[in-house]
């Protein structure tokens, strides 16, 4: 029988905190580059973030490498984090957009091929329908897989993406190169041991059912660290798995960046008011973190872009990895140590509002989307 220690020995885990770890790696992982590098974020701006990262994907198109990009039309909306709804930013909002392109021009002129991914629609109709995913690949042997995206202020928050080498590129490769050419191919096999890929996309919510299963099946203890943790199965099952004895540790934003996310999770602090429930806001680095992490009796773990928001896993586009590698398993948990020597431990709240809006939402969108998956030519640009 194949042991734990077989079945991951094809691949190999670097955990990279903070983005200029990630810029620094990038950076070396490139010298070795010779055949390809294939790009995707759902965020790309024309700030200092963006050009650092676009220098060196130029340099690398330069050399004579494929390099491919694919980008999200989200920031074609929401620049430097901040909507077009924001009229006092509406000249600062010009001008990022304005370079924003010019970089995306520039890196063309480079012969760099650049795909943009899910249009925002008649008034940013189909908005929360976007391609979320980030990823790097290198030579096909090499890729990068996290939460960072490509700006100023995701360069500011706390985040991490993990370096990855072995069999598992193959399957991130797959979805890239899938989605490439138009249409994503579904990654949905779990795996018992060892290392496996899921991606997820609008009626098809993959990586969130399996995050149910991970937290349905705890004996131990869960740890999840989130920028927007929240829903109502979610909750629901962390506060079954309490209840039962295992210990839940939750981190997220001291401050989150989205105002809508502060109303709603007051409700999810005081529904899982639990003696074996803490939950931790991080504090410095804008009192954010963007990291997205569950680890499940120190044994499971799950890393990508999927936000652990119910909501956005009804429409977004994710891919998460999902690991039992014990050398990995310690990186997070050193992760996980530091990280709650930087947070606080959150008050229960007196009162909560604002859950009704979400549910309302959250219940559209349900309705929406089930139309939206039966129509082939929506599919065919957003699915």
């Amino acid at each position: 029988m194949m042991s734990r220690r077989d079945v991951n020995a094809g691949n190999s885990f670097q955990l990279l905190v903070g983005a200029d770890a990630f810029v620094r790696e990038f950076t070396a992982s490139l010298r070795d580059c010779r055949k390809n590098l294939y790009v995707q974020f759902s965020t790309f701006e024309g700030d200092d973030g963006g050009k650092r990262v676009a220098h060196l994907m130029m340099e690398a198109a330069r050399a004579g490498v494929d390099v491919r990009l694919i980008v999200d039309c989200y920031s074609d909306v929401v620049v430097n984090d901040t909507y077009p709804l924001s009229l006092h930013h509406c000249g600062e909002l010009r001008a990022e957009r304005a370079a924003t392109y010019a970089l995306y021009d520039q890196m063309c002129n480079c012969g760099i091929e650049i795909q943009r991914t899910a249009p925002a629609g008649f008034l940013g109709m189909y908005m929360l329908y976007r391609n979320h995913k980030k990823m790097v690949i290198i030579d096909e042997t090499t890729a990068f897989v996290g939460g960072l995206c490509v700006s100023d202020h995701n360069f500011s928050w706390h985040d991490f993406v993990v370096k990855i080498q072995g069999d598992l590129v193959k399957d991130i490769l797959c979805d890239f190169s899938s989605t490439w050419v138009g249409k994503t191919q579904p990654l949905d096999k779990v795996a018992s041991v060892g290392d496996f890929v899921l991606n997820q996309c609008a009626g098809r919510s993959t990586i969130f059912q399996h995050i149910l299963n991970l937290i349905e099946t705890a004996q131990e203890s869960i740890v999840i660290e989130s920028p927007y943790l929240l829903g109502d199965q979610l909750e629901s099952k962390l506060r079954q798995a309490a209840e039962h004895g295992v210990q839940v540790t939750l981190i997220m934003p001291f401050h989150s960046n989205q105002l809508m996310y502060r109303v709603w999770v007051r409700h999810l602090r005081k529904f899982l008011d639990h003696p074996n429930v803490r939950i931790f806001g991080i504090q410095g680095e804008n009192n954010m973190t963007h990291a997205k992490l569950i680890v499940v009796d120190g044994k499971w773990a799950g890393f990508g872009s999927y936000n652990m928001f119910e909501l956005e896993g009804l429409t977004q586009k994710d891919l998460t990895v999902f690991s039992d590698n014990p050398d990995l398993l310690r990186q997070f948990h050193q992760l996980i140590e530091d990280d709650l020597r930087n947070s606080v431990l959150l008050e229960v709240p007196h009162r909560t509002w604002g859950r009704s809006s979400y549910r309302l939402i959250h219940s559209f969108f349900r309705w929406w989307t089930g139309r939206l998956v039966r129509n082939e030519q929506w599919l065919a640009v957003y699915g």
